[in-house]
């Protein structure tokens, strides 16, 4: 082999001119970072072979945030650039949806026996071997405590944000951990018109900005989050969500909720039914998952399927019941098989219910965004203004006026999740910037010889004596206002050079002793006057 073959077919963690297998190692402490085990290396795969010319572009020394959407089944990871992690601001926020990402890829769970091999792949397989991790947040499929989750899936993954700073050496509490459709809470208040169709039936309504976005989405689970606006954003009608008195975006902070798990209501006799089905199936009470979710697209077709057996299509029984996607196979079948026309009605009535709940529950002027694939893939059983989803959502007895106020709107992207992840890297970000202002003023105040706890409350207030004023001890006791007379006004000669004196030791941090001897010399000349 040539040496120009050669140099085209070895891989290179540093951007040097040809590495041995032995330098492997060294590739992660390139990347700032060394490996749990030696046997994890070996099971990490190097990236495609680099070109030299190639090799003389890499970046070098780029600080990035790393952000991820963790499902059951995979994990989507990107890296963003930060061009300067000391200048972040609100504004950078305005850049979620429309900035590229320097490196993403997607990784298949079942393939790695812990969460730190995947990442530990990523970073090899973006062949960018000089970055600095100086933020990151993982959109994951559970419940999140103190940045920590335990996967249910196969592999029984345990992601602890502090070990993960600690394995990629990154800045203290610099890695958050959040509840995936948390995350797409986050994502959804960086939507643009074309991340989304407005359904509402009320026609177009534009969203009040610093009111709360909610999004509703069924999946595999019912998921439903709302998102709320900083302390003292004031909310007015503004298309952008920008804060016009300080022409900043509003900050936003997304919570979590368990809403998909409150009680089912039936809205009529046949769903009625149906919960007494469900209620025996389940042993008890049925939550609105149980029915608006994929799970419970099956759940309505076993239901109706007991109903009405002239109706089954041996077609399509089996599979819909065995099939891990039989809510997929119900909705297509939906168009040409009567029973799977039913059983879509009731669950987008059921759908468009819930989510009218959500629309009354947290009043979202700031947008009611409907995600997740169910109804990204079955829009045309959603939009129509008599829809069985429509009439459910606007059927709010005398609330209904509410829902003129609120802009309906149906999630056209796939990567809410991973958006909602970079928005909370970013925020990381701004938080450690706001906090380093903070500290540098206080250490200004502290050098200056006064804190601001003394600058706010251990100086005394100055009382000068009434005589300053020409003001009696009978105006005095009967607490009028004080005349300024001629010899008041006589009293404040040759007071003016010490009262500057005592002015500038006060606002400009001089000591107290001195603040003291100036007032001293100014009671002095103003009861030489008195006399």
């Amino acid at each position: 082999m040539s040496k120009k073959e050669e140099d085209e077919t070895t891989f290179s963690f540093s951007g040097g001119e040809e590495e041995s297998d032995e330098s492997v190692n060294e590739g992660f402490l390139s990347l700032g970072r060394k490996p749990s085990d030696a046997a994890m290396i070996e099971k990490l795969q190097p990236p495609p072979p680099l070109s030299p010319k190639y090799r003389q572009t890499l970046m070098k020394h780029v600080d990035v945030v790393v952000v991820g959407d963790l499902g059951g089944t995979n994990s989507r990871l990107a890296l963003y650039r930060i061009e300067d992690p000391s200048a972040v601001s609100e504004h950078s926020l305005k850049e979620v949806g429309s900035v590229s990402s320097l490196y993403r890829n997607t990784y298949k769970n079942i393939d790695y026996s812990d969460f730190t091999q995947v990442l530990h792949q990523f970073l090899i397989d973006s062949q960018l071997p000089h970055i600095e991790l100086v933020a990151g947040c993982l959109a994951v499929a559970g419940p999140v405590e103190n940045d920590r989750v335990n996967f249910t899936n196969k592999n029984l993954w345990s992601i602890d944000g502090r070990r993960l700073e600690e394995e990629f050496v990154m800045p203290r509490e610099s890695m958050r951990l959040v509840n995936d459709f948390v995350a797409n809470g986050f994502g959804a208040v960086t939507l643009g018109p074309g991340d989304y169709e407005d359904i509402s039936p009320f026609g177009h309504i534009n969203p009040t900005k610093g009111a709360p976005v909610v999004c509703v989405g069924a999946g595999t689970g019912l998921g439903e989050t709302y998102a709320t606006s900083a302390p003292g954003c004031k909310p007015c009608d503004d298309k952008d969500k920008i804060d016009k008195d300080t022409d900043k975006p509003v900050r936003y902070e997304a919570w979590p909720s368990e809403g998909g798990h409150v009680a089912f209501a039936p809205r009529d006799e046949i769903q009625r039914e149906m919960l007494a089905f469900l209620s025996d199936k389940f042993q008890g009470r049925v939550s609105t998952e149980r029915v608006v979710s994929g799970k419970g697209i099956v759940n309505i077709y076993e239901f109706l399927a007991s109903k009405f057996p002239e109706k089954v299509n041996p077609r399509y029984d089996n599979d819909i019941r065995s099939a891990s996607e039989g809510a997929a196979i119900v909705a297509q079948a939906s168009y040409d098989d009567e029973l799977c026309a039913k059983v879509m009605d009731i669950f987008m009535n059921a759908y468009g219910s819930e989510v009218g709940n959500a629309a009354v529950k947290w009043i979202p002027k700031g947008g009611l965004y409907i995600t997740g694939g169910i109804a990204g893939h079955n829009s045309d059983k959603i939009r129509p203004p008599e829809s069985p989803f429509m009439t459910a959502y606007k059927d709010r007895g005398r609330l209904q006026p509410l829902l003129n106020d609120i802009p309906l709107r149906l999630v056209k992207i796939d990567d809410l999740g991973l958006r909602g992840a970079h928005y909370v890297a970013l925020t990381i970000l701004i938080e450690r910037v706001e906090a380093t202002a903070v500290t540098a003023v206080d250490s200004k105040q502290e050098t200056n010889g006064i804190s601001h706890q003394e600058s706010s409350s251990t100086i005394p207030k100055l009382e000068l004596p009434p005589v300053l004023f020409g003001t009696s001890t009978t105006d005095a006791r009967a607490n009028k206002e004080p005349r300024v007379t001629r010899s008041s006004m006589t009293s404040l000669i040759g007071l003016q050079k010490p009262l500057q004196d005592l002015t500038k030791a006060i606002l400009f941090g001089s000591s107290l002793m001195a603040a003291s001897i100036t007032l001293s010399a100014c009671l002095v000349i103003l009861k030489s006057r008195s006399k």
